[in-house]
């Protein structure tokens, strides 16, 4: 009898197929582009000659604040790498939250430079909008594709 007349093939495997990732590893992903962002402004900022660090100390310490900064990048992208199981190959994992997190972490190193203390609060909030579930609201209020 042909395939195509015998109807779609069951699954009659006794293991359950994986389960998808959860939004976890999105939202890991975005806070290794916030701190890999504030990383790279500090890293700048402590080279530029004349910059809001004026002495040879504090650009010392701005370069070993970037430095773990990078690191702690380097361990939030491995997280997430663990987590994503079989979906590491799948590129809207990596490329929507690395995008706002990296906003979220030049805003948070402008006002943490400008001395906006009271103001810090605000660029961590930009995270939310790595989470897969506000992904898919705001792709279809704006009409966007995407996965269903």
């Amino acid at each position: 009898m042909p395939a195509s007349t015998t109807g779609p093939r069951r699954n009659n495997a006794p293991v359950r197929p994986p389960r998808p990732a959860t939004t976890v590893p999105d939202f890991l992903v975005a806070c290794a582009g916030a701190t890999l962002a504030m990383a790279a402004v500090m890293a700048a900022l402590s080279t530029v000659p004349g910059s809001l660090i004026s002495d040879e100390t504090g650009r010392a310490l701005a370069r070993v604040f970037a430095l773990m900064l990078a690191v702690a990048a380097a361990l939030f992208l491995a997280m997430a790498l663990l987590l994503l199981r079989g979906e590491r190959t799948r590129g809207d994992h990596y490329w929507t939250p690395l995008l706002v997190g990296a906003i979220a972490g030049v805003l948070e190193a402008w006002f943490f430079l400008a001395g906006w203390a009271a103001l810090l609060w605000i660029p961590p909030l930009l995270l939310v909008f790595s989470l897969r579930p506000v992904r898919r609201i705001g792709a279809s209020v704006i009409g966007g594709g995407g996965r269903k």
